[in-house]
């Protein structure tokens, strides 16, 4: 009977101790942290799948990403792809947290009725941008002043201002602030609500002005509208990035196109900073916004600091830049060479292509590599790529198009 007792008190005990080994398997396995996958496509050879993991820092140090194709490649199809999976897989981020994406769309290639609704996209035509290019964001000693510097710098890139030009412009701006109550060397005024476009026009209008390149730049702000003039209106852009939005950019001329992408990501600079750092588990990092610049040649040549500014520092703060264009040639300026600060690149087929572009994003010296490369380049089928990963491994790749996506989406 004794003997019978203690078989049955050693069974309860085994049973038990299964039991807790069970659920803190079940802990353990919970609380692993798998990474954010993008499916890429599938190797066009061996028919592998490919995945992109934004998130996993020991495969991809940055999400920067360059996908380039000319037109009728699928360069926007799998453009679309990418972005739709990355809000549908978003609980896969790390601890769950909503990516805010951030589109600057020059072709209308962004709006149409099946992308908007699958994305929840919300849509912002260049008429009252709810954003004030001019909100003070950080503690940097005399924030307004670096503020106005940054204003007037960005504005003389895109308009071709003189010296005087920014000079004047500069002053205008940090008097704006000051009648505004904003004192440049008191940060508590910080907080006040800061002066809007319209409040630049009045005092400018109010000197006079000669019809020049300043003139010609203000006005174009201010009689268009770009901007909420009504300061109450306006939010914080980083606070408005939650899940998809499109700014609207067809139908203006490159200069005022260029000029809101490029005051936009100076805003969204300043505010990255502000927000600090991401959280980091083991070898992911969560992803916090993304942006893409779909045809950003254009842009690209303008050197404007804040995408540079961005590319380079945007993996401390969780954000990745995607940026679309039709050649290879488009990453490398007089001033800047934004490949460095891409590790992920998507090459659809393209016309124009040099030794150079070959060495730079596949790492190839070898020449007759370099002409291999060029010619599968030059005759690659619409929908296939070569897809060039975190680790420079290079693969010829047949595209997961946005409509083989949304076929998928449509059955489950």
């Amino acid at each position: 009977s004794e003997q019978s007792e203690q078989s049955e008190q050693s069974e309860q005990s085994e049973q038990s101790e299964q039991s807790e080994q069970s659920e803190q398997s079940e802990q353990s396995e919970s609380n692993v942290v798998r990474p954010l996958q993008i499916h890429f496509g599938e190797n066009a050879i061996t028919h592998e799948q490919l995945y992109w993991e934004p998130t996993n820092t020991a495969k991809f140090m940055n999400t920067n990403t360059g996908i380039i194709g000319t037109m009728g490649t699928g360069k926007t199809q799998f453009t679309k792809s990418l972005i739709t999976q990355l809000m549908q897989n978003q609980s896969s981020n790390v601890n769950s947290a909503s990516i805010g994406m951030l589109i600057f769309d020059y072709k209308s290639d962004y709006v149409d009725d099946e992308f908007v609704e699958i994305n929840a996209v919300k849509r912002h035509k260049l008429y009252k941008l709810p954003y004030n290019p001019l909100s003070l964001f950080g503690d940097t000693p005399m924030l307004p002043v670096h503020t106005a510097r940054g204003f007037s710098d960005t504005m003389a890139k895109a308009f071709g201002l003189g010296v005087k030009q920014q000079a004047t412009l500069r002053k205008l701006v940090l008097d704006a602030y000051e009648h505004a109550g904003i004192d440049k060397a008191d940060s508590s005024t910080w907080q006040l609500p800061a002066p809007t476009i319209k409040d630049i026009w009045n005092l400018f209008e109010a000197t006079d002005p000669s019809i020049d390149s300043l003139y010609a730049a203000l006005e174009s702000l201010n009689e268009l509208e770009i901007f909420e003039s009504d300061n109450s209106q306006c939010s914080s852009l980083y606070d408005l990035l939650d899940g998809v939005l499109v700014v609207e950019l067809a139908g203006y001329p490159p200069q005022v196109q260029n000029l809101v992408v490029a005051l936009t990501l100076d805003l969204f600079y300043s505010q990255m900073q502000k927000k600090g750092k991401p959280q980091v588990q083991g070898d992911y990092r969560q992803i916090t916004k993304m942006i893409l610049v779909d045809e950003a040649d254009n842009f690209m040549s303008q050197d404007f600091p804040s995408l540079r500014k961005v590319l380079k520092e945007g993996r401390e703060y969780g954000v990745g830049v995607v940026l679309s264009t039709q050649d290879i040639t488009h990453f490398k300026t007089g001033e800047n060479n934004y490949s460095a600060y891409i590790l992920t690149w998507v090459i659809h087929r393209v016309a124009q292509i040099s030794n150079g572009d070959i060495k730079a994003i596949f790492n190839v010296d070898d020449k007759s590599e370099q002409e291999h490369l060029m010619e599968t380049v030059r005759k690659l089928d619409k929908h296939y790529s070569l897809y060039i990963d975190g680790h420079k491994k290079l693969v010829k790749m047949k595209d997961k198009a946005f409509w083989e996506l949304c076929q998928q989406l449509e059955v489950s």
